[in-house]
């Protein structure tokens, strides 16, 4: 077949690809054919009718339909005769029959293609006079989605996506003739995790979003291409605002992306934006009790508190706390503030410093459906990254990829193993063993099969595969690891993916150390990628968000890297590694900084949390945290400022603001900045809230002041840091390529709406590599207990979560632990019973459910549900831990 096919269309000449639909032909001309049921990212259909063009031919023309016939050399189509004008008001005339006029009160109303194609093709006035057939108007085929029977024209956009993208069936035709209609499947309602994408593909009002209905009219917002803030992909999305509150979101096209989908937390998670419990206004304590204060009362009790414990105990006794969904600007001034101004590096977020993270994180999200095998460790797309997700799916279904899954529970992704690939199931801690196990098989086979090419007896990929194992793997374990070493060493472009539930603490450094192994003996050590848990945890590692690492990855002990910040700065920033989070979080520090976290949502940390002498908290909400500050700053959230974000494959893109900040609340990166000025004028003037000296100067007598004021205060030498002047986001961006090298060459403008992805190469040194360690095996659990199994949800209890409607809220579960049917058994407890699960770490009660998902001999508890039950037993702390679960008495 040729590459390229020459038409005429409308007796214009046009050259295309091969294999195109006519209807995308005429499109590149500059040609409108009228569609409903196509759509470009499913598959030709042609059930509307809408598109039906004439074909001329040597017998004559045939109409036919555009969005199935793909071109051929020398065709001749035809798509506005008189024949084709009068099909297409004659098949909107039926379209219409049955379909009410509900366009003042429907929420597709001025941007509905029906009505348009209905305003440009159709009759001007129906000549059906007898009633319309009634069906179900508010019908819910899910808590997120509404279908309106009678608009529906029976496009199957939506049924096509579910099976196509999301490999859900779960929406069919039912009935016949003009009672046909659209429907879920008996006790099987939609929960696919990006089943929102129906919405903005359906052509007409049929389906809309139960979140925001009739809460705008198309015609009435405004729209700001953004990013979404709740996983690590960086889906692009538009926010549609209307007097000042963000109405709804709605994915936006970026191909290299998300395509055009987003996944249901995206979409419909966001209510939290212009909540009314939003902090408006800065807050102090005074008397134990929080009260409205001034912005400058706010940021002067801060400098006036953190700095009395920086005279009194140096600046190593205080640190901060930010959040790894914070823009780059915000993450990149608060280490700034700590390592300039404070002269500390105890500066860290959640699954910072304590994962093994890679910083160059993946390749490309294109190179999934470049790959012929995908390896997870570790790693629950379906839970984590839902478009993640979707991509893999659609690799594996439609470009012909294995799966190679290791993880404690057999996720939902496992579906496709049995036949595309392998699922090797794995006690928690015991990954990095297992790699080692498939490492020392490659070695061998590889060995084996060098031999064997030089040898006549030239044997099978198979033989070869079996004689690894056997000198190799543990006797019983060589059935379950033949697939496995089959599609690793059959495979020519791998893609080896981690995630922090295998990377964190001691033993995920032994997994990440393995995996590379298991990558570099394939030789394939560059297709390693490590996929964070916050939606800008690259930018966050980026920016030097960690007590060990500076703008651009580089260590803080790397002297020239120092250097050079010293002269952007005007300060050198410390060359020893600052303090963790798990440190400063149990008391490690005197004064604490928190942005845009809740550590105090877990109880044992909010006990640490009230014994320090002075807390600081900078978010939306008054978290749990924020109830124990002493000082709380109202901050925006992503729709109300502009910022950058980087995502899972480096892509820095843009986050403009959308709407208005609620009250007095101000960026996190102009919170900052105002702050650092705050602190170095009172630094530079003496301020008497500093210094008992210039007390005395202003005429305040030291029996005037408190006790501490009363000391000489420490008087810090060297070079002063420079102004922090920084009008917009876009300032500190460009400061940004002058401290980390990957960002040389990133602006505002430069960026566009589709973002730029940073190059390995422009890192300042090469990648390091992973240090190698190892782990003891872990031992079965001793009889009576279980091995702890944690991991995220798509619908989990976390502060957005509680800030949305019920009909969202209700999606997160009440926290639960689960079994697999065979531990439920032998526990003798009935599932739905309250039972009380108990670990070293702390003791929960849960709800008790059987999940055939869960591994024998291990508890399920996903993370971050109300109350943090599973972090509370331990988890995310990268130990083993063994819990007991016993009914409540």
């Amino acid at each position: 077949m040729p590459d390229q096919v020459t038409l005429t269309i409308d007796d214009i000449k046009i050259t295309v690809p091969a294999g195109t639909l006519v209807v995308d032909a005429a499109k590149m001309a500059g040609i409108e054919i009228p569609v409903f049921c196509s759509h470009p990212k499913l598959d030709p259909l042609g059930a509307c009718r809408m598109c039906l063009v004439e074909f001329v031919g040597p017998r004559g023309s045939r109409l036919d339909t555009a969005c199935t016939v793909r071109v051929a050399e020398g065709m001749a189509v035809r798509t506005n005769t008189e024949q084709v004008q009068k099909v297409r008001e004659a098949n909107l005339g039926f379209i219409l029959i049955n379909h009410p006029l509900d366009c003042p009160i429907c929420d597709k109303g001025g941007e509905c293609p029906l009505q348009d194609q209905t305003m440009e093709y159709g009759p001007g006035v129906s000549k059906f006079i007898e009633l319309k057939r009634h069906k179900q108007k508010h019908y819910p085929i899910s808590d997120l989605i509404m279908l309106d029977q009678e608009r529906c024209i029976l496009c199957w956009r939506c049924i096509r996506y579910l099976e196509e993208w999301e490999d859900k069936p779960q929406l069919g035709l039912f009935e016949r003739g003009g009672e046909t209609m659209i429907d879920t499947f008996p006790e099987r309602p939609v929960d696919a995790k990006s089943s929102g994408s129906i919405i903005d593909i359906c052509p007409v009002g049929a389906l809309t979003n139960r979140v925001s209905r009739f809460r705008y009219r198309p015609w009435e917002i405004k729209k700001t291409p953004s990013v979404c803030n709740h996983c690590p992909v960086g889906c692009n999305l538009r926010l549609d605002e209307r007097v000042h509150g963000l109405r709804r979101v709605v994915a936006r096209e970026n191909l290299v992306v998300n395509d055009e989908w987003i996944c249901d937390k995206g979409r419909f998670v966001h209510q939290f934006v212009d909540h009314p419990e939003r902090l408006a206004k800065p807050l102090v304590k005074e008397n134990g009790a929080l009260r409205e204060a001034t912005w400058d009362e706010a940021f002067g009790r801060i400098v006036e508190k953190l700095g009395a414990i920086v005279d009194a105990g140096g600046p190593n006794a205080i640190g901060g706390i930010a959040s790894p969904r914070a823009s780059n600007e915000a993450a990149y001034l608060f280490q700034k503030f700590f390592r300039a101004v404070v002269g500390t590096n105890n500066v860290d977020f959640a699954g910072g410093a304590a994962v093994r993270g890679l910083p160059t994180g993946l390749s490309a999200i294109a190179d999934i459906a470049k790959s012929d095998l995908i390896v997870l460790v570790g790693c629950d797309p379906s839970e984590a990254a839902p478009l993640l997700d979707l991509h893999i799916k659609r690799a594996v279904r439609r470009a012909g990829a294995k799966l190679l899954i290791i993880h404690p529970r057999r996720i939902e992704l496992a579906r496709y193993t049995p036949i595309k690939g392998a699922y090797l199931p794995v006690l928690p801690g015991n990954e990095a063993v297992l790699l080692e196990e498939l490492v020392a098989a490659v070695q061998v086979g590889k060995s084996a099969n060098q031999q064997i090419n030089k040898s006549a007896n030239r044997k099978s990929q198979i033989e070869v595969t079996q004689y690894a194992i056997s000198r190799s793997i543990p006797v019983g374990r060589s059935t379950q690891f033949a697939p496995a070493i089959e599609l690793l060493t059959a495979a020519k472009s791998p893609l080896f993916i981690y995630g922090p539930d295998a990377a964190t603490g001691e033993r995920g450094r032994a997994t990440v150390a393995a995996l590379a192994g298991l990558a570099n003996a394939l030789g394939q050590g560059d297709k390693l990628a490590y996929i964070g848990a916050g939606a800008n945890e690259q930018g966050a590692r980026d920016m030097g968000l960690l007590p060990d690492a500076l703008p651009g990855h580089a260590a803080v002990a790397d002297a020239a890297v120092r250097e050079r910040l010293g002269k952007l700065w005007g300060v050198h920033p410390p060359a020893e590694a600052g303090q963790t989070y798990a440190q400063m979080v149990v008391g490690r520090v005197k004064g604490l900084f928190v942005m845009g976290e809740n550590p105090a949502a877990q109880s044992v940390v909010a006990e640490a949390l009230r014994k320090l002498d002075f807390l600081v908290v900078q978010d939306l909400f008054l978290t749990e945290t924020a109830q124990l500050a002493d000082v709380v700053l109202p901050a925006c959230s992503f729709a109300e400022a502009d910022g950058t974000y980087t995502n899972l494959e480096r892509r820095v893109q843009r986050g403009p603001q959308g709407i208005r900040a609620v009250g007095e609340s101000k960026p996190d990166w102009a919170i900052l900045a105002g702050l650092a000025e705050k602190w170095l004028a009172a630094e530079s003037r003496g301020d008497p809230l500093r210094s008992p000296e210039a007390g005395q100067a202003q005429g305040i007598a030291p029996t005037d002041l408190p006790d501490w004021k009363r000391k000489k205060r420490k008087v810090k030498t060297g070079p002063a840091p420079k102004p922090w002047n920084y009008p917009t986001a876009q300032a500190v961006l460009e400061e940004i390529g002058k401290a980390a090298p990957p960002y040389t060459a990133l602006r505002w403008e430069a960026l566009g709406e589709g973002g730029i992805q940073w190059p390995v190469s422009a890192l300042a040194r090469a990648p390091r590599k992973p240090e190698p360690a190892t782990a003891a095996p872990v031992a079965a659990p001793a009889p009576g207990s279980l091995l702890l199994v944690s991991g995220p949800l798509l619908w989990d209890g976390g502060l957005f979560m509680q800030h949305v409607p019920e009909q969202v809220r209700q999606l997160t579960p009440a926290p639960f632990v689960a079994l697999n049917g065979a531990d439920l058994a032998a526990t003798k407890l009935a599932e739905g019973s309250q039972v009380i699960v108990t670990s070293p770490h702390g003791s929960v009660s849960l709800t008790l459910k059987t999940d055939a998902s869960v591994q024998p001999g291990t508890a399920w508890i996903p993370a971050n549900l109300a109350g943090l039950p599973a972090e509370t037993l331990g988890a995310g702390l990268g130990e083993t831990v063994s819990v007991i679960v016993k009914v409540v008495a």
